[in-house]
């Protein structure tokens, strides 16, 4: 990950947007972005609870996984360019088999930093859905991009910057895994090569998103499966959005 001025990506809506890597000296503000759109409004932060006002320690780890994402220096954002704000971000993470006796990812993060119960809950979500399919076995391969956290600020909706996070992350990804552009990742991952992109779609929206970027869904799971606090995660999430899609980009 850069210190400032990200690598640029593409230009939207005749330049008055700018996709970038992030970089140090813009994490605080993606960051927010999640803070303002993310841990308020996904369906699953909802369903932990992690969007209300008293959940401030859930919030706060939650960026600190987002943070130690990051550095992988595979995460997206997007800059509206007059005001130089950032108004949407995709959090990514490179994900591997670790060594025999070493946790994976989200479950280290999980038992080492979270302490709050809704953080707790929201990873124990991920790691259930995501271990019901292994995909490394399923498509033969030891190392894939997480497309984790997508967000986009209320005021900034309904403008395709989720969508083009998502094709930007793919196209991200296609370089890696051709060895490519791994001057900005950390030095530890650069012989790294993932051949697919990830992700659990949690709304109708991002389920809208992966359908147009040619996401292959591998399993669904519905909301009345979970609980948290005496409620199930469908008593607490809009009904528009009735399940989790866990779906998978494959070069």
């Amino acid at each position: 990950m850069r210190l400032q001025e990200g690598r640029l990506w593409a230009t939207l809506h005749d330049g008055k947007f700018e996709v970038r890597s992030v970089t140090q000296s813009d994490l605080e503000e993606a960051l927010d972005v999640l803070d303002g759109s993310f841990f308020l409004n996904e369906s699953v932060c909802q369903a932990c609870e992690i969007n209300l006002p008293e959940s401030v320690q859930a919030r706060q780890e939650l960026r600190e996984l987002c943070k130690i994402t990051a550095s992988d220096g595979v995460s997206l954002l997007v800059k509206e360019v007059e005001s130089g704000r950032v108004v949407a971000v995709s959090f990514n993470k490179i994900q591997f088999s670790p060594p025999p006796g070493e946790e994976h990812f989200f479950l280290k993060f999980r038992n080492e930093k979270a302490k709050s119960l809704e953080a707790r809950r929201l990873m124990d979500f991920m790691i259930e859905v995501d271990g019901r399919i292994d995909v490394c076995s399923m498509y033969n391969m030891d190392c894939f991009c997480e497309l984790m956290f997508l967000g986009t600020l209320p005021s900034h909706e309904r403008l395709g910057l989720g969508r083009s996070l998502s094709q930007l992350t793919i196209q991200l990804t296609q370089e890696l895994a051709e060895g490519k552009g791994l001057e900005d990742i950390d030095e530890n991952l650069r012989s790294k090569r993932p051949s697919a992109v990830t992700a659990l779609w949690t709304s109708s929206f991002s389920q809208k998103i992966g359908k147009a970027t040619n996401f292959k869904v591998l399993n669904t799971v519905g909301y009345s499966e979970f609980e948290f606090n005496g409620k199930r995660f469908n008593e607490r999430i809009n009904p528009l959005h009735k399940f989790c899609e866990h779906v998978i980009y494959k070069f």
